[in-house]
């Protein structure tokens, strides 16, 4: 087992779900954050434009509609994937639960005064996809030409959800900070459990300097 990783997803794991409960426990005292409702004004003021009409798509992104069939890619394109399905297909409905814990002890209203908004649960479950497939890509061979492109993708999911749930007058922009945290979260503490529980099947990773053996 190697160190590294897994101290290195343990710190970030705790860092996260320890800064979510800490805000968590902003919100409960202050409801909303100084400058949030300027931001949120600024963000919304885009509304009946084409960014608006984006929006309503990208808002899929946090949606099973959209994260069932990628997860299915997910586990058909990577067998880092594969070898534990069930902890990654896992993570979802745990951090939706965890999510929907928090909504009801913190109750802040959404923007709109309907239901609870912290933590956003669109972003949390964007999140949670998206740092799994940061840390899977991790224990794959691929290329960096192959990898930037789809670190970048999985930022940009979280970020396009975040955004639209603004827009969309859903959510606070705290909720959607919420959300990212709490799912990147979830999703860590995942990867540091597979990371100090390595797989009999797992591969080791060659070293860049080891030696290639051809033949016998």
């Amino acid at each position: 087992m190697d160190a590294s990783p897994v101290a290195r997803w343990r710190a970030l794991s705790l860092l996260l779900l320890g800064a979510f409960v800490g805000m968590s426990a902003v919100i409960y005292g202050v409801h909303l954050l100084p400058g949030e409702v300027d931001l949120q004004q600024e963000i919304i003021a885009y509304r009946g434009t084409l960014v608006h009409a984006v929006a309503r798509w990208l808002n899929y992104g946090g949606r099973w509609h959209f994260l069932a069939p990628a997860m299915l890619l997910l586990l058909a394109c990577s067998p880092a994937a594969r070898r534990r399905w069930w902890l990654w297909c896992g993570l979802l409905p745990l951090s939706g639960g965890i999510e929907q814990l928090f909504k009801f002890l913190v109750g802040r209203p959404r923007p709109r005064g309907l239901n609870w908004g912290f933590p956003s649960g669109h972003v949390t479950a964007a999140a949670t996809f998206a740092v799994v497939v940061v840390y899977l890509l991790s224990r794959e061979r691929i290329s960096p030409a192959a990898r930037v492109p789809l670190l970048l993708l999985a930022v940009a999911l979280v970020g396009s959800v975040g955004f639209a749930r603004v827009i969309l007058n859903a959510h606070w922009p705290s909720d959607v900070l919420g959300g990212v945290l709490l799912g990147a979260g979830c999703a860590a503490a995942g990867a540091w459990w597979d990371a100090a529980h390595p797989s009999p099947a797992a591969p080791r990773p060659r070293a860049i300097d080891d030696p290639v053996r051809i033949g016998g």
